[in-house]
């Protein structure tokens, strides 16, 4: 018997296009998996001690999960796929 409780999921493809995640959204996880040879990128929007975030390089083959502390929500996110790239994304 379910507790009431929905875990709805979003999943998606890019290729050639940035996809941007904001707090909206309402996402508490998201993983991405680059799918082809050229590679993809991920970059956080925090600053963090006056650093300011870089993109972290996804090459094939690689995924990367982010998750929000406990009740909380993925603030923002920026997920590039340049030409020839494709990266798949899973969010709840």
């Amino acid at each position: 018997m379910a507790n009431g409780l929905a875990s709805v999921v979003f999943t998606t493809e890019i290729t050639d296009s940035v996809f941007t995640l904001t707090q909206s959204m309402g996402v508490q996880q998201i993983s991405i998996y680059n799918a082809s040879s050229a590679s993809g990128s991920v970059a956080g929007t925090r600053a963090l001690g006056g650093e300011e975030s870089s993109a972290l390089t996804l090459v094939e083959g690689q995924t990367v999960t982010f998750q929000a502390i406990e009740a909380s929500v993925i603030d923002s996110l920026v997920i590039t796929a340049p030409s020839g790239c494709t990266l798949q994304i899973i969010a709840q």
